[in-house]
């Protein structure tokens, strides 16, 4: 896998991470048993994928001076930071209409 690959690869996983972290948060908060375990091994899945490229990248970063690998990194915490924005907007949003 090229770097663009890894980095487009995941940022797409922690979209996926994040977004079923809040589902899987909303459905223990709600005691539903199913969507809290098709909802953790969607999280479990996505936090592999990421790790292993992650992993790697990091490893090529720190150890070898591999600075191509940044873009996976940024793609990463990218990835991650949107989503959390994404599961939040909602209920900012939601917030923001309660106080009007």
């Amino acid at each position: 896998m090229d770097i663009l690959e890894m980095s487009i690869s995941v940022f797409i996983i922690q979209l996926i991470f994040i977004g079923a972290r809040t589902w899987n948060v909303v459905a223990v908060s709600e005691g539903n048993l199913k969507t809290v375990l098709i909802s953790g091994t969607i999280i479990h899945l996505a936090w592999l994928g990421s790790i292993a490229i992650g992993v790697q990248s990091m490893n090529e970063v720190m150890n070898n001076f591999n600075w191509e690998y940044i873009p996976v990194i940024a793609c990463s915490l990218s990835g991650g930071l949107l989503g959390s924005y994404i599961g939040l907007r909602d209920k900012i949003n939601k917030n923001k209409n309660k106080n009007l």
